[in-house]
């Protein structure tokens, strides 16, 4: 799959995309935002487990093909060394931009890598929360949460 996209200075600016992509209900451009290798990975809050670009482009257009997903970080702590980057994030999901309270609470964990196109998604792994785990993270942060 042929790469145009910019490279990032850092891989905070890939998660960040990541979430404005999913903002924008652009799939593709999500989707962008990854190795260009069949062994990414994501796993949904619903358990389901994706396995390489072509599973990934299918679950993002449907997700994203009524609403978008706004992404709102509560808590996040990471963990860089020699070209990976690790985020585990508490997050707020809401369905729609009317949204104002939260659909969903997961616990997040983003995996990055650096190669010659720069940082690139490599994983990303969901679990649902709930309002106890999220006010729990908010008063003990910097604890992996997966």
């Amino acid at each position: 799959m042929p790469r145009f996209a910019r490279l990032f200075d850092s891989a905070e600016d890939i998660v960040e995309a990541f979430r404005e992509a999913m903002k924008l209900r652009d799939a593709d451009g999500a989707l962008r935002l990854w190795l260009d290798e069949d062994s990414v990975t994501c796993v949904m809050p619903d358990g389901q487990r994706l396995i390489g670009h072509e599973h990934l482009r299918q679950a993002f257009a449907q997700l994203l093909e009524v609403q978008p997903v706004l992404i709102d970080v509560i808590e996040t702590s990471s963990h860089t060394s020699m070209g990976v980057a690790i985020f585990d994030v508490t997050e707020v999901l809401r369905f729609g931009e009317d949204r104002v309270e939260a659909d969903l609470y997961v616990h997040t964990t983003y995996v990055l890598m650096q190669n010659h196109e720069g940082w690139r998604l490599a994983h990303i792994h969901c679990s649902p929360a709930n309002a106890a785990q999220v006010a729990t993270v908010s008063t003990a942060p910097g604890q992996a949460l997966h």
